[in-house]
């Protein structure tokens, strides 16, 4: 993988604009990198996307749902629970989900990725963000570049997002209404799920987007949207621990919970499922490595105790995260005897505990470091965007930066098979 300067195209920022993208998120500080001083992009062979980013992900999406069934259903279930941190009320209600194969829409690896060498920092697969900048702008960037004659002839990227997640919807055939939600004052979380309302939408789904506080529930139990209608299928893009804070709350006041009893009567379904919060935070990772020790993908990582890798781990450069963190908060970058180059994030997270990882440095461009998000659609690789932060641990103010793969040189112009014009385009 190489990075380059490129310049930015003069409409961007009206066809983002068109494409109904808030332009909000675009500057201070620049979000979509056409929107920097210094723009730039990164190549990758088709060698790097299939036979290293394509294939971890594949491995690593069989080796995460191979974790959850072990939490699900071995002898150590509870102690495996206690471990990531879930609630007893809900332990049930994961293991019916997990049964009943509960379907699942997406998630999001993150990589470290550097000469053919793929390390999976964490994974995203309750809440990621980041999927209509992968998805949509990164490829009207190909498109545009490949027109104007910017990218070479017979370049690629690595994108089918937007059409696995249309086909993903057409698949959920009981689904007549879905509800979709998002915290209100959150414009990224909230661009997410407008555009996958849009894809459910392409995909012939009826849908109503509404926030998170105004989800009601009546006097049976079920929740409730503004109109006082059932919710039956709900996308939300608000975390499950959350969420069950949350139901905790109201147990304590009514003595009656919520979110389980639906889920287990099957009364609501929610994407993502409940089983989606064995994935969802970081204590996932010591169970990864303790079923799959050595893995080509994995970094060594364990609990923030005393056992005995922990304490290996301490000795030399490592990563420490928050159980529960998101957007790098909490995160801290460990150098032994090199206080000057250990870095850390504030945040509000860390008081459920903590997990060490080896650490892995990121491939830079200037003063920027790069992470790999792959995308997972409906179990299946879909692509990937990359974002850059100045900072050491990637955080909410990373850029997003566009991708193309290379030409093969060995191939005929027009031989090579398009992974990003597989499926049309529907974007409008």
């Amino acid at each position: 993988m190489k990075f380059q300067n490129f310049s930015p195209r003069p409409n961007w920022r009206a066809q983002a604009n068109e494409l109904g993208y808030l332009s909000s998120l675009l500057d201070d500080p620049p979000y979509w990198i056409e929107a920097s001083e210094k723009p730039f992009c990164a190549s990758v062979t088709m060698l790097e996307v299939e036979g290293f980013i394509e294939a971890a992900t594949e491995d690593l999406v069989e080796l995460a749902l191979k974790c959850v069934n072990h939490v699900c259903t071995s002898n150590r279930s509870d102690e495996l629970f206690d471990q990531l941190r879930i609630p007893k009320p809900y332990r049930e209600a994961i293991k019916t989900s997990w049964a009943r194969h509960d379907r699942s829409l997406y998630g999001r690896f993150d990589f470290a990725y550097s000469d053919g060498e793929v390390k999976l920092l964490e994974l995203n697969f309750d809440t990621p963000t980041s999927l209509y900048e992968a998805a949509v702008l990164q490829w009207c960037w190909y498109d545009d570049n490949v027109k104007s004659g910017a990218l070479p002839e017979g370049s690629d990227q690595f994108n089918s997002i937007h059409e696995r997640l249309i086909d993903a919807f057409k698949n959920m055939k009981d689904v007549k209404l879905l509800h979709l939600s998002a915290l209100a004052d959150c414009p990224e979380d909230e661009e997410t799920v407008r555009y996958l309302e849009s894809c459910a939408a392409m995909a012939g789904i009826s849908t109503d987007f509404l926030y998170v506080s105004q989800l009601g529930f009546d006097l049976k139990g079920n929740l409730v949207d503004m109109k006082d209608r059932v919710i039956r299928h709900l996308f939300k893009l608000y975390p499950w621990e959350f969420l069950m804070q949350e139901d905790e709350s109201v147990y304590q006041k009514t003595g009656a919970r919520i979110f389980p009893p639906l889920i287990e009567n099957k009364q609501l379904n929610v994407l993502e499922p409940v089983w989606k919060a064995i994935l969802s935070n970081k204590a996932i990772l010591p169970i990864m490595w303790e079923i799959a020790p050595n893995h080509a993908n994995l970094l060594a990582t364990s609990y923030d105790n005393r056992d005995k890798l922990a304490k290996t781990l301490r000795t030399g450069a490592h990563v420490r995260k928050p159980i529960f963190g998101r957007e790098g908060a909490n995160v801290s970058i460990v150098i032994p005897g090199c206080d000057d180059l250990s870095v850390n994030r504030d945040g509000p997270y860390g008081s459920e505990g903590f997990i060490l990882q080896e650490y892995q440095p990121l491939p830079s461009f200037g003063d920027y470091h790069c992470v790999i998000g792959s995308w997972v659609i409906d179990g299946q690789p879909a692509g990937m965007g990359i974002r850059a932060d100045k900072n050491a641990i990637t955080g909410n103010t990373a850029c997003f930066i566009p991708h193309f793969i290379e030409p093969e040189a060995i191939m005929p112009p027009g031989a090579m098979i398009s992974l990003a014009t597989t499926f049309s385009r529907e974007l409008s």
